[in-house]
């Protein structure tokens, strides 16, 4: 939080978009601090707006909500909020742990309730159509990319083969038959990377996430910054790649001898490395254990 706010805030009186509102921690943390600021809070969880409604209440219009998912920034930013360009962004791609604790949502493998895993209960997409109808190639691949599954193959193998007797329909029984392909000392930690692999697929949060980033730099006045945190490697690959093609005159392949791609820099990374959270943080919040923000700002 407080490198949020020493990295993010260029201007003390701007407007600042917190793309992943959740219960609103941030977005408190900025209009208490600048007591001229405004944030438009987005979030796709309809949940977590009505938490996040009764905890900013006491900013009245300072804080615009707005129901929808980060990937659409400059249109909800633009034709919901009504504002042409921001001071900021900031990016928190963590997942709220009242979301992972509620078993009818389907996060963990920790509670019994349906294969669901949307962040917007009125998406298509499930964890069960991606475990029960996703090809086995497929749902391989979905393992190795987003989860990092090294045994990707043998596991989809054998969630194919077991839905072919009987539909898998909770997350217990996905659970079950992870738990059956490995020692007990290994389990942990294979649960946790297919069930993250699945819930990124459900709700596509890579492409939504590059999305935002070309999105925020339609949207910031110069000098404004984006701010994000992310928790897995591949997220972190992504915001690391933006920020280096963008901060570089040219993105031609080094063997052309000149320029040919026209590509001008928007960005100044701030952060050279990313930061992440001290001993302190990590003690009074185990889920930050992973954080890494990265910071830049548009030219």
């Amino acid at each position: 939080m407080n490198e949020v706010l020493q990295y993010l805030i260029a201007d003390e009186d701007g407007i600042y978009v917190d793309g992943t509102l959740g219960d609103g921690g941030h977005s408190a943390a900025i209009l208490k601090k600048f007591e001229n600021s405004k944030v438009i809070g987005i979030d796709e969880d309809a949940d977590a707006l009505k938490i996040a409604s009764k905890n900013l209440s006491l900013f009245g219009n300072r804080i615009t909500l707005i129901q929808g998912n980060f990937a659409d920034l400059e249109s909800l930013v633009r034709e919901e909020a009504r504002y042409n360009y921001v001071d900021g962004v900031l990016l928190d791609i963590g997942l709220r742990q009242e979301v992972v604790d509620d078993p009818d949502r389907g996060f963990s493998f920790r509670h019994d309730g349906p294969l669901d895993m949307r962040f917007n209960k009125h998406s298509q997409l499930t964890a069960y159509i991606v475990v029960n109808r996703y090809p086995q190639k497929r749902l391989a691949e979905i393992l190795r990319r987003y989860g990092d599954v090294s045994q990707s193959r043998y596991i989809a193998n054998r969630i194919v083969f077991a839905r072919i007797k009987s539909p898998i329909a909770t997350t217990n029984q996905l659970t079950q038959i992870i738990k059956s392909l490995f020692p007990s000392s290994a389990t942990k930690n294979v649960l946790q990377k297919v069930f993250q692999a699945i819930r990124i697929e459900v709700n596509d949060e890579f492409n939504a996430l590059e999305s935002a980033l070309k999105q925020s730099l339609e949207i910031l006045n110069p000098g404004g910054k984006i701010a994000v945190i992310s928790y897995h490697s591949g997220e972190d690959r992504i915001v690391k790649k933006f920020f280096a093609t963008e901060s570089k005159d040219c993105i031609c392949p080094p063997e052309l001898p000149v320029c040919r791609c026209g590509h001008k820099k928007s960005l100044k990374i701030i952060t050279k490395k990313p930061i992440i959270p001290s001993a302190d943080e990590v003690k009074n919040n185990r889920s930050a254990r992973s954080a890494k923000l990265r910071v830049a700002q548009k030219i």
